[in-house]
């Protein structure tokens, strides 16, 4: 079968829902406004659903959706509908004395790669692990792309190769990445560096979805707790549902 992009996704605050997008841009970064924001406490740790030693678990974070507004500033919209901004201090009263919702500076908020990528045949193997009759909801994995895949967990093999994601959109059979044209007009280049490690965050409730304590417990007995491949970016280039994906 032809490998092609079936899902987008994106998340402009840390460990808060994000949305799904037909095309998105990426540069060196990665997704371009992908996880830019993040809650911060006084101590410098970051709200997210785990404890970790650059992080706090927060509770509640999966049941805030974000979006960006026509002007790039992040929209946290709460359980209640209340439509937060960064400098509100209602964030402060949710969230904790101190808390501010702040843009990304030296230090990421991505916990490892770039973008991250998963196989539409491993989420149907992961919900037969899981003995449930369809595929896991991608929405619990947090992915950036996925790809039409009738192989389980092929991703994994792409480890230390390259994938290209889009055609040579100018024509000129060179992929827009040699003679030093539009990186727009050539295809999204990404060189796989490792498996994706998951953690708590896969079992937690978000809208539509319940606690599934099965989830975390069923990849870290079958598959080391590994689901999808994080990748770098080499060639910066919007991608698009649909856009072909090559293994190099």
């Amino acid at each position: 079968m032809t490998l092609k992009v079936v899902g987008l996704y994106r998340f402009p605050v840390k460990s808060m829902l994000g949305e799904e997008h037909e095309r998105l841009e990426c540069d060196a970064r990665g997704v371009v406004g992908d996880r830019w924001w993040a809650l911060r406490y006084p101590d410098g740790k970051l709200a997210s659903g785990k404890n970790h030693q650059r992080f706090r678990r927060t509770p509640g974070m999966l049941e805030h959706h974000v979006t960006y507004d026509g002007d790039g500033t992040p929209v946290i919209t709460a359980p209640d509908g209340a439509a937060l901004r960064p400098g509100d201090p209602r964030i402060a009263e949710r969230f904790g004395a101190g808390v501010e919702l702040v843009r990304e500076g030296e230090s990421s908020h991505k916990d490892v790669s770039a973008v991250s990528v998963i196989g539409t045949a491993s989420l149907r193997a992961i919900g037969d692990l899981l003995g449930d009759a369809d595929p896991v909801d991608v929405r619990r994995l947090r992915k950036n792309v996925v790809v039409e895949t009738d192989e389980p967990w092929i991703e994994e093999d792409w480890v230390g190769r390259e994938i290209t994601i889009g055609a040579d959109r100018d024509g000129d059979g060179d992929g827009g990445v040699d003679r030093g044209v539009d990186r727009g007009a050539g295809p999204l280049r990404l060189r796989v560096v490792k498996r994706v490690k998951r953690c708590v965050m896969v079992t937690q409730a978000q809208p539509g979805l319940p606690v599934d304590s099965r989830v975390l417990k069923t990849l870290t007995a079958a598959r080391g707790m590994c689901a999808g491949v994080h990748t770098d970016v080499v060639t910066p280039a919007p991608i698009a549902l649909g856009d072909t994906v090559t293994v190099r």
